[in-house]
């Protein structure tokens, strides 16, 4: 399937036929999907089903060319792709592009991908991204190796699994032919990612068939030609739709698991709104180990403080109370940047993103 980009400065209209009757709009810069071309107009895919947009207001992006190991140069600075695109900078022992397109614009402008999930779950999606990175975002400088997405998984550090391989699974199982496209056949593939984890998911990558377990045999990832790759599977809806599914499972990881009760229930007793949500989600993201146990400390001094001990009656003012409590001990951790995280997915609130109302997160 081909796909274009709006060009148009003041937006362009979606039209029921060729020149027919307004149906919806598109803002300069959304990605669309390019059915068919007839007489000047594009037949394309919108929530809805089709429509049509006059073809000078949209520039065709070309098919993502099969790479081969030598066509990535760099010039100066600059990493350049066989299509002649920057699609890096180097920095230090590898490269780095921080990506263009959040987890908000995306679930946005192609609401139709995501239409079997809560109206609350991809709210607080939404309300997260704005603390985590783009959809096409990598890196292979640090000592991750490789590090791609919105939720910045990694091949692992030092000789550790990593979550990137658990990534490419769920790629590999549910959209295959992407799989094959951007990995598979350059030899890329996956290994020891547990198919029901009972925590957050991570495996190895295997290279023409060997595992790379190591430190030094994950140095391979480093290469430019791996960094091109995973920039042009994340500019591939498919591998963008899983992506945001592959974020969204972390949830589930913490929010009712059996394993992380707090006082003999659940985390989805005690938090009920879609911004309590985001910001339990958003500390997971980025220290994982401190979910729910900074939680639980912020319940056991909520009821210090006299908070009812059954959250089945929680007023909204309770849970908010609760998350101030709770925010106040996130910021004595080490969780990166807490204090600027918290406020950005509380922005969101404010900006209509997601709720503070208790009982307003259903997953």
């Amino acid at each position: 399937m081909n796909k274009g980009i709006v060009n148009a400065e003041a937006g362009l209209n979606i039209r029921d036929n060729p020149g027919g009757t307004k149906i919806g709009s598109l803002n300069k810069g959304t990605v669309i999907d390019l059915l068919a071309l007839e007489a000047g107009w594009w037949k394309i895919r919108t929530a809805g089903g089709t429509g049509f947009v006059a073809a000078r207001y949209v520039t065709a992006i070309p098919e993502t060319p099969v790479v081969k190991p030598k066509s990535v140069i760099v010039r100066g600075s600059d990493v350049i792709g066989p299509d002649g695109q920057v699609f890096a900078k180097t920095y230090r022992k590898g490269v780095y592009n921080v990506g263009r397109v959040s987890i908000h614009n995306y679930v946005t402008n192609h609401a139709d991908r995501f239409t079997h999930l809560s109206d609350s779950l991809l709210r607080v999606m939404q309300a997260v991204s704005a603390n985590e990175g783009k959809l096409e975002a990598i890196n292979t400088w640090d000592n991750a190796y490789l590090t791609f997405g919105c939720f910045q998984w990694t091949a692992g550090t030092g000789d550790s699994a990593g979550e990137l391989p658990a990534l490419v699974h769920r790629l590999k199982r549910d959209k295959p032919q992407a799989f094959e496209k951007y990995f598979k056949d350059a030899g890329l593939d996956v290994v020891e990612v547990p198919e029901s984890p009972s925590d957050i998911a991570r495996g190895r990558f295997t290279l023409k068939g060997r595992a790379l377990r190591t430190a030094s045999e994950k140095e391979v990832l480093r290469e430019h030609i791996w960094a091109y790759r995973f920039w042009c599977a994340g500019e591939d809806a498919d591998v963008r739709e899983v992506q945001i599914h592959h974020a969204m499972d972390r949830l589930h990881t913490f929010y009712r698991h059996p394993g992380k009760y707090i006082l003999g229930r659940p985390v989805a007793d005690y938090v009920t709104s879609q911004y309590g949500v985001a910001l339990l989600l958003d500390q997971h993201v980025n220290r994982p180990g401190h979910v729910p146990r900074i939680l639980e400390q912020a319940v056991t001094r909520f009821y210090r403080q006299g908070g009812s001990k059954t959250p089945e009656s929680w007023s909204i003012a309770d849970e908010l109370r609760l998350l101030d409590i709770y925010l106040e001990l996130r910021h004595e951790t080490s969780m990166t940047d807490s204090r600027q995280r918290a406020q950005r997915t509380l922005d969101a609130v404010r900006q209509g993103l997601a709720s503070d109302q208790r009982g307003s997160f259903a997953a």
